[in-house]
């Protein structure tokens, strides 16, 4: 009677290891949740745009927040999905939030594509590696922009939010003493763009002081759903 008892909860151990084992959801090879569509969610970025004036010779800065909704989903031209992005801004605390633009994003199996004032960039590729290059305005007019993962599946802080898995995307734009082009994105996983700084400027060569043009940064500060 024991050696039966004994037989049935070996089976029974068994079983549920297996049920366990199957229930257990695998890695997603890819890393699409870098670049996550649900509808509801938010992010709040604080802003800083400094400008460089050579013209009237003055460095105006200008601080406001960000905050880009997705708002609705609906099926593009090439009837992929897509998410409407409603952008909102706001000068300080005390001041309400007014709408800006309204941009849309579209993911695939092969990249993650973001249209921004009618312009389409490759925000992403799949799958996700270090060392990773591609053409950032494949899918516009403008020149090639080599795009390069960096510091891939890394921690990152901002303040007082802390990410467990993010990516780095920045241009391939060799450095010179003339000017300067630099974007630089964190996204994170399961939220998505939480850090851009766009550094678009001229100098008075040779040396490295700035001439004009302009440099942006956006920081996320909260992250919620609607």
């Amino acid at each position: 009677m024991r050696k039966n008892i004994y037989l049935i909860l070996i089976a029974l151990i068994s079983f549920m290891s297996a049920c366990k084992k199957d229930s257990v959801i695998p890695p997603d090879p890819f890393y699409y949740d870098y670049f996550p569509t649900k509808v509801g969610s938010f992010i709040t970025y604080n802003c800083d745009s400094i400008v460089y004036d050579d013209f009237n010779n003055t460095v105006d800065t200008f601080r406001f927040q960000i905050k880009e909704l997705y708002q609705s989903e609906f099926t593009d031209n090439s009837g992929r999905r897509a998410i409407r992005i409603e952008r909102y801004k706001k000068w300080s605390d005390t001041t309400s939030w007014f709408l800006k633009d309204v941009w849309y994003t579209v993911t695939d199996d092969k990249q993650a594509e973001k249209i921004e004032e009618d312009v389409r960039y490759i925000k992403l590729v799949f799958p996700v590696k270090a060392g990773k290059i591609w053409n950032s305005n494949a899918l516009n007019i403008m020149d090639e922009r080599e795009t390069e993962y960096l510091n891939v599946h890394q921690s990152y802080s901002i303040g007082a939010l802390s990410f467990d898995s993010t990516l780095t995307t920045e241009n391939t734009d060799p450095e010179n003493l003339v000017d300067e082009y630099r974007n630089t994105e964190i996204y994170a996983k399961g939220v998505g763009l939480i850090y851009k700084k766009l550094v678009d400027v001229e100098f008075v060569v040779p040396t490295p002081e700035i001439q004009s043009g302009f440099i942006f940064t956006m920081n996320a500060v909260e992250i919620g759903v609607e």
